[in-house]
C-alpha cells in the first residue's frame, strides 16, 4: 500500500507545473500588450480626429480666399498664397468670420442675427456701410466675448471685406499679409459700428462696394513646434489682426495634439485638404501611429 509519491512522480509533476506557468505568464504578457496597443490605438485616433475635427471647425468659417501658407516658423514673412504650397510650408494662416456674431441671438421669439452680411447699396457709400436687418449692437456684444476686440470703437480689432474674389491683386497684400512689412491691404477694411445698421471705415476705405460682405475679428494659424522626442506638437494661434499689423506670434495659442509626425495641408479647387499624423510609444519597440485627413469646402 502506498501513502505517498515518489520523488520522480514529485520532479515530473514540477515540471508540467512549471511549463503551466511559463506558457501561462506568456499568455497573461502578451494579453496585457495587447490591452496596452489596443488603448493607445483607440486614444491617438480620437486625439487625431479631435485635432482634424477642431482645425476644420475653425476652417469651414474662413473667409474665402483668405488661406495662406507659410514656410518658416522662425520669419512669418516667408508666406505664400495656398495655391502654391509646397511640402516644405508647415503653416496655415487664414482670416475667420466673426461667425459667432453673425448667429446673433435669440429674442424670445426668433434668433436675431449680429450681422447678416447683406448690405442696403442705395444707402451705402465709400465712407460708410449701411447693413439690412443687422443689430450691430448685438453682434459687438458677442464680439467682445469672444474676441479680444470692440466692433462699436474704432480701429479695435475688427474688418470687412466683400464677397468677391480680389482680381489682378496680389492675395498676400489683398487681405492685409503683408501689412507687417509696410504694405496696406487692398480688400479688408478695418470698420466699426457707428449704430445698429451702420460701419464706418477706420482708415483705408474701398473703391468699390458690393452687396455681400463678411466681417472678421481675428486671423488663426496652425503652427507646428519640435518637442523632446523628435516629433511636433500642434499648436493653434488666435486673436492677431494682419490688417493691424499683427503676425501669429503676436496672437495667443493654444495646444491642439502633441506628437505630431505630419502634418500635410493643400488647395483642391475650392477646398482646402487637411492631413494629420499622431505617434504614441506603447513600449521601446512598438509605436502606434494613427493618421487622419478632412476636407473642408
Amino acid at each position: 500500500m502506498r501513502y505517498a509519491f515518489t520523488l520522480i512522480e514529485i520532479i515530473f509533476v514540477l515540471i508540467i507545473m512549471g511549463i503551466v506557468a511559463s506558457i501561462g505568464s506568456d499568455l497573461l504578457f502578451k494579453a496585457y500588450e495587447n490591452y496596452l496597443v489596443s488603448f493607445q490605438f483607440s486614444t491617438t485616433s480620437y486625439k487625431t480626429e479631435a485635432a482634424l475635427e477642431q482645425m476644420a471647425r475653425r476652417l469651414e468659417y474662413r473667409i474665402p480666399y483668405s488661406a495662406i501658407s507659410i514656410h518658416d516658423i522662425s520669419d512669418p514673412d516667408t508666406m505664400a498664397p495656398l495655391s502654391q504650397v509646397n511640402p516644405d510650408h508647415k503653416i496655415i494662416a487664414w482670416i475667420g468670420q466673426a461667425y459667432e456674431a453673425k448667429r446673433g441671438e435669440f429674442n424670445g421669439s426668433i434668433n436675431y442675427p449680429g450681422w447678416s452680411g447683406f448690405a442696403d447699396l442705395s444707402q451705402s457709400d465709400k465712407s460708410q456701410l449701411k447693413t439690412k436687418g443687422d443689430d450691430l449692437n448685438i453682434a459687438a456684444k458677442i464680439i467682445k466675448s469672444v474676441y479680444s476686440a470692440d466692433l462699436s470703437q474704432a480701429n479695435n480689432g475688427c474688418a470687412l471685406t466683400f464677397n468677391a474674389y480680389p482680381e489682378n491683386v496680389d492675395i498676400l497684400q489683398a487681405y492685409g499679409w503683408k501689412k507687417p512689412t509696410g504694405t496696406d491691404p487692398t480688400d479688408i477694411f478695418a470698420v466699426h459700428a457707428q449704430d445698429s445698421t451702420t460701419l464706418l471705415y477706420d482708415d483705408i476705405k474701398p473703391k468699390r462696394i458690393y452687396e455681400h460682405f463678411t466681417i472678421g475679428c481675428s486671423a488663426y494659424a496652425i503652427v507646428p513646434k519640435q518637442n523632446a522626442q523628435g516629433n511636433y506638437d500642434l499648436y493653434l494661434y488666435y486673436n492677431f489682426r494682419p490688417w493691424k499689423g499683427e503676425r501669429f506670434s503676436d496672437g495667443k495659442s493654444q495646444l491642439l495634439v502633441q506628437n505630431v509626425t505630419k502634418f500635410n495641408f493643400r488647395r483642391v479647387a475650392h477646398t482646402i485638404e487637411l492631413k494629420l499624423c499622431t505617434n504614441s510609444v506603447v513600449s521601446s519597440d512598438i509605436n502606434v501611429t494613427i493618421c487622419g485627413k478632412k476636407v473642408i469646402f
